[in-house]
């Protein structure tokens, strides 16, 4: 689904202020990039993005964002596999051709406290 860019601003902030696990996947005709990190930074321009080991900084001036909801798939097996590990992705076309998608990763639930019985 074709979302604003103050919907994508939005969603950068949360991801930046939570620090978010996400998976990325950046690709263009010559290279094909995939990691797991955070959002370090971002403006309306630049998103730069990085791991443990790595840093990604690409211009998204004049991007086109689209917002996916796995939950939201059509084929029920790819609806389970997906939202298992997903929370929701944005995918930017950007101007010059190239392609990034973001998925917020899902985050194990902390085990509850043991009760203690008397």
């Amino acid at each position: 689904m074709v979302t604003s860019t103050e919907d994508a601003r939005l969603l950068f902030t949360r991801w930046l202020e939570d620090a978010s696990l996400l998976r990325i996947r950046f690709r263009n005709s010559a290279l094909i990039f995939e990691g797991a990190g955070v959002l370090q930074s971002f403006d309306m321009s630049v998103l730069s993005l990085g791991g443990e080991t790595w840093q990604l900084v690409v211009p998204v001036s004049g991007a086109t964002f689209a917002f996916s909801d796995p939950r939201e798939a059509a084929a029920a097996s790819i609806r389970a596999a997906e939202s298992a590990r997903y929370e929701f992705g944005l995918a930017l076309d950007l101007a010059n051709g190239d392609r990034l998608a973001l998925m917020e990763m899902k985050v194990a639930d902390a085990e509850p406290a043991s009760e203690e019985s008397d």
